[in-house]
């Protein structure tokens, strides 16, 4: 059950470092509603820049929405072994 939640959290952050670095290579702005915003965009000098504007319970209920299934799989495999 930790490695379900454990495995979840990384999901979640990996698939977030992958959309900010998106939305700054592409000057794009991504919205994941009710989680976070990615938006990319270009300085006066020609710099690229990135924010991101986030909300923790987002956050949250992704990795509680991953790791049930992820948990559910386990108990069942670990079951079925029996």
């Amino acid at each position: 059950m930790v490695c379900s939640f454990a495995i979840s959290i990384g999901v979640t952050a990996i698939a977030a470092l992958a959309f900010t670095a998106f939305a700054f290579a592409q000057l794009v702005t991504i919205q994941i509603p009710l989680v976070a915003t990615f938006r990319g965009f270009s300085s006066d000098g020609g710099a690229y820049s990135v924010s991101v504007h986030g909300s923790w319970g987002g956050a949250l209920g992704v990795v509680l929405l991953l790791a049930v299934p992820l948990c559910t799989v386990a108990v069942a495999y670990r079951r079925s072994e029996s």
